[in-house]
């Protein structure tokens, strides 16, 4: 019996815990985006893009210059652009380019802050792989305003995305 017991503590304390020591590296990166005037005040809003990196999970907050409340989401990455009033509130809204899990996929959001808030009036996917991309998102017809996407299920006979269009 006294062998057993001998074996058993030999077991217990001879066996090492090993701990994960591994650092969790967390990356904080800033981008400052020019707005435009989003809550009418009559001065140029700023828009400051934090992106925190923890774990391979990217959260991104964007914080504004005014008393305006923040937006926050997942995403690889933002790029904002300010574009003209198209709800007719007189106030422009800004469009947000996010990037996905999905390769270069992006959703592209249209926002409008109004009454202190923030409301999302569009969005689609697209697939952006250049600057270039960013531009003519928004087409005007017979007076409405739409967001341009792609398609991610259907190509043409080139192999080019289809085009998608949602009323803002």
């Amino acid at each position: 019996m006294k062998f057993v017991l001998f074996v058993f503590l030999i077991f217990c304390f001879g066996c090492e815990t090993k701990k994960d020591n591994t650092a969790r590296e967390t990356k904080t990166e800033i981008k400052r985006f020019i707005i435009g005037d989003v809550n009418n005040d009559k001065i140029q809003d700023t828009a400051f893009v934090r992106v925190i990196s923890h774990n391979n999970l990217d959260q991104v907050a964007i914080e504004f210059s005014k008393i305006i409340p923040p937006l926050s989401f997942e995403s690889l990455g933002v790029y904002i652009q300010k574009v003209n009033d198209l709800n007719g509130d007189n106030r422009n809204e800004i469009i947000i380019f996010s990037r996905t899990h999905e390769g270069w996929w992006n959703e592209i959001s249209i926002w409008s802050f109004y009454n202190q808030k923030w409301e999302k009036i569009a969005k689609t996917k697209a697939f952006i792989s250049e600057d270039k991309d960013f531009k003519n998102r928004i087409i005007k017809e017979n007076g409405n305003y739409f967001l341009i996407g792609d398609d991610m299920w259907n190509e043409d006979e080139k192999g080019a995305f289809l085009k998608t269009k949602v009323k803002i």
